[in-house]
């Protein structure tokens, strides 16, 4: 995990099935990434969005992943501490059959605004 408990941290899990949880992570403003993009106005990289998201799917699946293929992926909202402190991290994933690899359907929102939606193919890491 390269994130977690630093960048975010996981408050609650609920497992929804065997594939789908939604986890409720809190954006930890004290966090070094903050402190340089930007001091005085926090924003969420999305590169750190992608890999809450890949962490959170390496939580659901018991597993250690790699992204493989990013499909698509959407930032449709600015994700900050200051604006979001906590958001849902949902993710949904199915195995590829016949591989090692899971592909996965996930978004970052909270009650009001959806910050990010991503599909992507990961790999179990070797």
């Amino acid at each position: 995990m390269l994130l977690k408990d630093k960048f975010f941290t996981v408050l609650h899990e609920e497992r929804i099935t065997a594939n789908d949880a939604v986890f409720l992570c809190e954006l930890k403003a004290d966090c070094d990434v903050y402190r340089g993009h930007f001091p005085d106005k926090p924003v969420s990289p999305g590169v750190c969005n992608i890999e809450m998201i890949r962490e959170c799917a390496e939580m659901l699946i018991g597993q250690d992943l790699l992204i493989d293929t990013i499909k698509q992926c959407r930032l449709t909202a600015v994700a900050s501490p200051s604006i979001c402190p906590k958001v849902d991290v949902k993710v949904t994933v199915a195995r590829v059959e016949g591989t090692e690899n899971y592909n996965i359907v996930a978004s970052i929102a909270d009650a009001l605004t959806s910050y990010m939606e991503m599909k992507a193919t990961l790999k179990v890491k070797e």
